[in-house]
């Protein structure tokens, strides 16, 4: 039950089997009244070959300063949606909004996780192309930044260690004191809990622990860590984002060896 110390978090590890499940990459910035639905069927021109199919989804709101801009725009009838580009063969979604560019890396089947630097490369390269067109579009840039995110979403699946509620604290050990409250007639059923962390004035971490079933026909119990990293560059600028996300990236790290237990990780995710 013992987790890492920050010590080991310094050395950099990779695992053979890690359990994320997805990497999602944000990056938020000032509505773009100009765009139209006309201009999101350009834009997708740009990446059919890549992204074949296209889905809408609903606005995320992160600011409520931004509401009006992302729903009322002259000439609408209807307000703009966020829209999802992917391939069913493909891990790899773009999502896009008046106000976001995000970036997520889905695990599909058992296709093996490419690590961050793969993820956040393609994530740079898909950024560059829609700044690219937004400038075409309207002659602007994406400056100025308004939020920036790194989310890991990880999957922790029964294993030796973990096969009921009440063992959860052998993978994740910061719940102990919830498991410390058991007793014989009540024992731990669920968990939905979440905190944050300042790492400096620019970048937090909510970490948040979650027990839940599998919607497969398995219905097999899992843990879910989520850790998400945001904030935005001081000088609010896009060049400003590479060393933030660089930064979320080393302190989403460390926290993820130091929440979970070190049994865990060199027996079932097993360092490289």
């Amino acid at each position: 039950m013992e987790s890492s110390s920050s010590g080991a978090a310094d050395q950099r590890i990779k695992f053979e089997n890690p359990p994320i499940n997805e990497l999602v990459i944000a990056l938020y910035h000032l509505p773009i009244v100009e765009m139209k639905s006309q201009h999101i069927g350009l834009y997708w021109n740009r990446i059919r070959d890549r992204y074949p199919r296209c889905e809408q989804q609903p606005i995320i709101i992160v600011d409520a300063s931004d509401t009006q801009p992302l729903s009322e725009v002259p000439g609408e009838i209807f307000p703009l949606p966020r829209f999802w580009f992917f391939s069913d063969a493909h891990p790899t979604l773009i999502q896009i909004q008046r106000n976001a560019f995000i970036f997520n890396w889905r695990r599909l089947a058992k296709n093996e996780y490419p690590h961050y630097e793969t993820v956040v490369s393609d994530f740079w390269r898909e950024l560059e192309d829609y700044k690219t067109f937004v400038q075409e579009l309207g002659g602007r840039g994406l400056d100025v930044v308004r939020r920036c995110e790194l989310t890991y979403i990880n999957i922790i699946s029964p294993n030796e260690f973990f096969a009921n509620p009440t063992q959860l604290m052998n993978v994740l050990p910061p719940i102990a004191s919830f498991s410390d409250i058991q007793t014989d007639d009540r024992q731990l059923a669920g968990m939905n809990a979440t905190a944050t962390y300042l790492v400096n004035p620019t970048l937090r971490i909510d970490l948040a622990i979650k027990l839940g079933r599998r919607t497969d026909d398995t219905k097999a119990l899992v843990a879910i860590l989520e850790l998400k990293a945001h904030g935005v560059p001081s000088d609010l600028s896009l060049e400003g984002t590479r060393s933030w996300y660089g930064s979320a990236h080393n302190a989403t790290y460390k926290m993820f060896l130091d929440a979970t237990a070190r049994q865990v990780q060199e027996r079932i995710w097993k360092p490289l």
